[in-house]
């Protein structure tokens, strides 16, 4: 990723010009996320790794997450969702469907997430999946619908991009 220090002005809502401003922006990541659902089944699958990003807190060090992976240069957005869910999960998705394409953090990044949904055969036990050549250790598991709204109700789900992805389902597929 490359770091970037900008100098620029903006347009205000006045119609003026703003200051010169100094910022700093990170390159960033363009993403592709998938939340696998089990629609015969009433399962969510969601996997667990390591997060070096957690360390620093007195928290759990392995999150609760969709699955998710960097766009490969040429690759569609939505044929990453499909790759990554197969390469972290082993579930193939059918009817992908877009969720929402946002900024996770545009005051300082540019990086660009696009967030869907896809229907799955849920594994019904726990398995280890991740590519070798890139040291994943993930642990994918299979949760009732309501065992996620609780562990969501329960402070459980520490992971923004999950809490978005988790909530639109609740608000859109599955309603109690």
């Amino acid at each position: 990723f490359k770091m970037n220090e900008v100098t620029l002005k903006y347009k205000k809502y006045n119609g003026d010009w703003s200051n010169e401003i100094k910022r700093e922006l990170f390159g960033g990541a363009q993403v592709s996320a998938v939340l696998p659902y089990d629609p015969v089944n009433k399962k969510i699958v969601l996997i667990q790794q390591f997060r070096p990003g957690t360390i620093s807190r007195d928290s759990e060090n392995y999150l609760d997450e969709i699955v998710a992976g960097i766009i490969d240069p040429g690759e569609k957005p939505e044929d990453t969702a499909q790759r990554e869910c197969f390469e972290e999960t082993g579930c193939e998705v059918n009817n992908l469907r877009l969720i929402q394409g946002y900024y996770p953090a545009p005051g300082s990044s540019e990086s660009f997430f696009h967030l869907y949904v896809g229907e799955v055969v849920a594994p019904k036990k726990e398995i280890i999946k991740g590519l070798e050549s890139e040291n994943e250790d993930i642990l994918v598991k299979s949760y009732s619908f309501e065992q996620v709204k609780e562990k969501m109700e329960n402070n459980k789900i520490l992971n923004g991009l999950t809490l978005i992805a988790l909530q639109w389902f609740f608000l859109n597929i599955w309603k109690i």
